[in-house]
């Protein structure tokens, strides 16, 4: 259920996040903006849609989750009255990181994405922008690694750093020496040390380690790739 332009419009000025806007910037808005209702355990968007909305919630609690290839669910957060996500319209690939489900009956204000990517626009430059959308990329990073850390084992949590740093390092090789060691390893994976020098043993009999020293590794790409799939 939506609401008219004029609520619409009284209901963005109680927003924290949108009380210093002018008037005229906030009416803009609200002509594009509306309130929807959402029912307890009704879905707002799924992880990979098309990111056209900007969602600020109203009232209620509103859950943003990601869900594995298994159908385990990992909840990133909570959003509570005057939160926002609004990072995702700002993402190279337009798309929602993650999915997100009314906990309660809940109101949320729905903002067209072209319309907020305006909004943000005044008084911020070109350069401010790329900042922004820079910053998300980094959001959504963060995401995808902490789903990494929470759905994959730990073979291949260690496949998949090996793999992103070395396409990092050299894109357009497959055998590829990376300065690491089982420390920075563990570190990276949420594991300890003794754990990351077993599961190395394990993928240098399988080839996927080329060489190792006491200085880092040497890997092939191709083979990490297929520890990866699910």
């Amino acid at each position: 259920m939506t609401k008219p332009a004029t609520e619409t419009f009284n209901d963005l000025r109680t927003l924290p996040c949108l009380s210093g806007l002018k008037d005229e910037d906030l009416s803009a808005i609200g002509e594009q903006a509306h309130i929807r209702t959402f029912l307890k355990n009704e879905t707002l968007f799924r992880e990979a849609d098309p990111a056209n909305f900007v969602f600020v919630v109203k009232t209620g609690m509103i859950k943003l989750f990601k869900t594995s290839s298994g159908g385990r669910e990992l909840s990133i957060k909570i959003l509570g009255p005057s939160e926002y996500f609004c990072c995702a319209p700002l993402y190279l690939d337009g798309r929602y990181p993650v999915s997100a489900v009314a906990r309660e009956d809940s109101a949320v204000v729905v903002i067209p994405a072209r319309d907020f990517k305006e909004l943000i626009g005044i008084g911020v430059n070109e350069i401010g922008l790329r900042i922004i959308a820079g910053l998300c990329g980094k959001i959504k990073y963060l995401s995808g690694l902490v789903e990494d850390l929470s759905f994959r084992d730990v073979e291949q949590r260690i496949a998949l750093v090996l793999s992103r740093l070395a396409q990092e390092k050299a894109p357009d090789k497959n055998i590829v020496s990376l300065a690491i060691t089982h420390q920075d390893l563990a570190s990276m994976t949420g594991t300890v040390r003794e754990v990351v020098s077993r599961t190395m043993l394990k993928l240098k009999k399988e080839e996927v380690i080329v060489e190792s020293s006491v200085r880092g590794f040497t890997v092939d790409k191709q083979k990490l790739s297929t520890l990866l799939i699910p």
